[in-house]
């Protein structure tokens, strides 16, 4: 009857320890991945939200002004499915008086894999408020 060694025993364990580690190590790596996804997808809605602000402040604009500005950079990030919101007409507002400009974004709109088992928001969001601005 042959005896088994102890350096295949060895390579055994190392096998079945691989084969429990690895798929969680993938999974941890996929969420990372998703959260990294997040990060930058809620930058990229941020510094629209930012620009947008900073368009509605100046004189002499327009809510389509704003729109287009927004539209511009959503599309460059690859966002679409955005809610944008206004202040009403912006051309209304009383130079000094604060405005504030928010953008919704569903998650489901800019996930990179959809990962079930990561928790996500349902939705992104930013909001910024500026003074508007006056001749």
């Amino acid at each position: 009857m042959a005896h088994i060694t102890t350096k295949h025993k060895s390579k055994g364990a190392m096998l079945i320890e691989a084969a429990i580690i690895l798929p969680l190590l993938l999974l941890l790596i996929l969420g990372v991945i998703e959260y990294g996804w997040a990060l930058l997808k809620s930058q990229q809605i941020t510094n629209a939200t930012r620009q947008g602000a900073r368009i509605a402040a100046r004189p002499d604009v327009t809510n389509a002004d704003i729109q287009d500005t927004v539209s511009a950079l959503m599309d460059s990030a690859g966002i679409s499915g955005y809610e944008l919101t206004l202040p009403g007409d912006v051309s209304s507002i009383t130079p000094g008086d604060s405005l504030t400009v928010t953008i919704t974004v569903p998650y489901s709109s800019v996930e990179l894999a959809g990962a079930p088992f990561v928790p996500m928001p349902s939705q992104l969001k930013a909001s910024v408020t500026m003074a508007k601005e006056g001749p």
